[in-house]
């Protein structure tokens, strides 16, 4: 590794890969790239929407980062389109947030690290019982902007099993939208919606769909996720390491998730990630596991 313009050799015996799951971006290969005049990038590499007024921005992806990206857009004056490829879970941060929880995490709420346990002590399983009510009360006191949407044209759902947006995170890590204003702009009509069709390819100026329409582009800004954090880890380890690795993040058959804060499949490696509530709960975890092989307590499993 380089430190501080030196090069240092280390020979740990315990690796763990902080590095988040939004790693390595996913970017889809579509015809015509080559031929487009304008600018192409993935969210990653998007620095801002400044030098847009009046011209055309397409957003592929309809999570967090496309809503984001596609509301800068609209503030700096831009002609905006966001393309849905799938539907969306989306609640709103006042409403969502309070419901979630509420004698939580709030003020006046226990301790961080009460809470922390309090919270983690639901198995997957059951939170998805218990969060399919707290989904139905959000969607009922976020009823107007969820029907301003539908009648948008923009696609909605509350999960696989109706369990809303945790759910969401820990299956696919994605796939929802936490509302702090774009909402209401796409209900509005201020940012438009293609929904139910796929990019086919680009040409100078346009991109042309599936269904043969065609929108005008002069940037097109790809929020189409990132690939699993597995292979985060490839570009540093190597594919020998990586193809030993299990993919991270999921539920698995027990209801847990995949390969983070445990087991990867090799020994000395580890994953770490999530959330702010699981970082801080789980690294105490991890923490223990390793010490237990250090001191020969606990076998160094892959």
């Amino acid at each position: 590794i380089d430190r501080n313009g030196g090069e240092r050799v280390l020979h740990p015996r315990h690796l763990v890969l902080a590095t988040g799951m939004s790693g390595v971006p996913s970017v889809p290969t579509i015809a015509g790239t080559e031929t487009f005049a304008g600018r192409i990038c993935h969210s990653s590499a998007h620095t801002g929407g400044e030098g847009y007024a009046g011209k055309h921005a397409v957003v592929v992806g309809s999570c967090n980062s496309g809503h984001d990206i596609a509301q800068d857009f609209y503030e700096r004056g831009a002609r905006v389109t966001i393309v849905q490829r799938s539907s969306t879970y989306v609640m709103s941060s006042e409403n969502g947030i309070k419901v979630l929880f509420a004698g939580v995490y709030e003020e006046g709420g226990p301790p961080v690290e009460d809470a922390d346990l309090m919270f983690a002590s639901f198995p997957y399983p059951l939170l998805a019982d218990m969060h399919r009510d707290a989904t139905r009360t959000i969607a009922a006191l976020d009823r107007e902007m969820l029907d301003g949407l539908e009648r948008a044209g923009f696609k909605l759902d509350y999960g696989d099993d109706g369990s809303g947006i945790f759910l969401k995170y820990l299956r696919r890590g994605g796939g929802y939208y936490i509302d702090v204003g774009c909402s209401r702009l796409i209900a509005d009509g201020k940012i438009a919606v293609k929904q139910g069709a796929q990019i086919e390819r680009f040409t100078p100026n346009e991109v042309v769909f599936t269904d043969g329409s065609t929108l005008p582009a002069d940037i097109v800004v790809l929020a189409t996720g990132f690939k699993n954090m597995r292979e985060s880890a490839r570009l540093l380890v190597g594919d020998n390491i990586a193809d030993r690795l299990g993919l991270v993040w999921g539920l698995d058959e027990e209801g847990e998730l995949r390969t983070m804060w445990r087991n990867s499949g090799h020994p000395g490696f580890w994953f770490m990630g999530g959330n702010l509530h699981q970082c801080r709960h789980y690294s105490k975890a991890l923490a223990l596991q390793i010490k237990g092989a250090l001191e020969g307590i606990r076998p160094q499993r892959g």
